[in-house]
């Protein structure tokens, strides 16, 4: 997942406010947890914000599975701004027995 942040996206400082940081985060995990067509919900998240992702940098995140259960799946997000590491994520979901998709 990449995004170009926009004026409105920036806290007082200048740079990316950390909220946006944390839905691409988020998002990417979605996307991620979800992407086997079985529902997935996420349980819990932790963020930590490394270094500032600017303003004229391209935000990309980075979502991998670590481990899954038939139950439970945790992942860990990484978040770049341009080619620094700006946050890491840790997640979980729980995967429901439907599909979203048939």
């Amino acid at each position: 997942m990449t995004l170009s942040p926009t004026l409105h996206m920036l806290n007082t400082h200048g740079t990316v406010h950390g909220g946006i940081i944390f839905s691409l985060a988020d998002y990417a995990f979605a996307a991620a947890s979800n992407s086997n067509c079985k529902t997935a919900v996420g349980v819990t998240n932790t963020i930590l914000y490394m270094s500032t992702g600017l303003a004229d940098h391209q935000l990309t995140a980075i979502a991998e599975e670590v481990k899954k259960t038939r139950r439970l799946a945790w992942y860990q997000i990484h978040v770049w701004s341009n080619d620094e590491l700006c946050a890491t994520m840790e997640a979980m979901v729980y995967r429901k027995n439907e599909n979203f998709i048939e």
